[in-house]
């Protein structure tokens, strides 16, 4: 039985694991420096919960972070701690702006960072969810062209809770944004092929049969590889 188009569903709730999944997926493809793709799916992954441009934003956002120069961020610490972000996405600030608050706070400080000249300043508000990891709570006061964090010891079990939340409940967003960024995070597989179905999972499969790897209790099932699958070779796009 088929299912009229405009009976389907305009909004969906996604699990957390799959936000992290297609978000990280996707920053793999803009060819960033691998060491900051954590800290960045994370930033994606709290703006789109906290109602930012994590999702609606995220196709802009990643052109501009495929472009960053993370090298361009400068510190000013002659007097109070400023970052200037150099134009850069002010995702790849959000990290480093939280560590300075962080470690200002635990040396007696007041546990505030000025960040400046950041492109998309307003998604330095990731900063209030990135900060309940350590137990803290964060304040981030957003002008036109500067922000100030705040950090602070957490007193109320709300204040570091969104990620429990978002483990419980998902995330809505609007399903025809979501489809398109989850087949765009493909672009970071191997396109599917005899050879990479014969090094899936657990186990490889040399072309003779041969089975190196553990096979206490798997099911694979040896038929599913040769059923469709295009004869070239794969090559991995990460």
């Amino acid at each position: 039985m088929s299912t009229c188009q405009s009976n389907l569903p305009t909004s969906m709730t996604v699990s957390l694991r799959e936000m992290r999944m297609v978000f990280e997926r996707l920053l793999q493809v803009t060819r960033i420096e691998s060491g900051i793709v954590p800290a960045l799916r994370d930033c994606a992954l709290y703006s789109a919960a906290l109602g930012l441009g994590g999702f609606s934003r995220l196709t802009t956002t990643l052109e501009s972070i495929s472009k960053a120069i993370p090298k361009a961020l400068t510190l000013d610490s002659s007097d109070d701690l400023v970052i200037d972000c150099g134009g850069q996405h002010a995702w790849l600030a959000a990290d480093a702006a939280l560590d300075l608050a962080v470690d200002n706070l635990k040396t007696g400080g007041g546990g505030i960072v000025t960040v400046r000249n950041a492109a998309e300043i307003d998604e330095l508000r990731v900063i209030e969810a990135l900060a309940q990891r350590f137990g803290l709570k964060a304040t981030v006061a957003v002008s036109a062209d500067r922000a100030a964090i705040a950090v602070t010891p957490a007193t109320d079990p709300k204040d570091i809770a969104l990620l429990d939340r978002i483990r419980r409940n998902g995330v809505a967003v609007d399903a025809a944004t979501w489809w398109e960024l989850y087949h765009r995070s493909a672009q970071a597989l191997a396109p599917d092929s005899y050879l990479s179905r014969r090094h899936a999972g657990p186990i490889i499969v040399e072309a003779d049969g041969k089975v190196i790897g553990r096979q206490d209790e798997d099911e694979t099932d040896f038929s599913l590889l040769l059923a469709d699958a295009p004869k070239s070779a794969a090559s991995a796009k990460h």
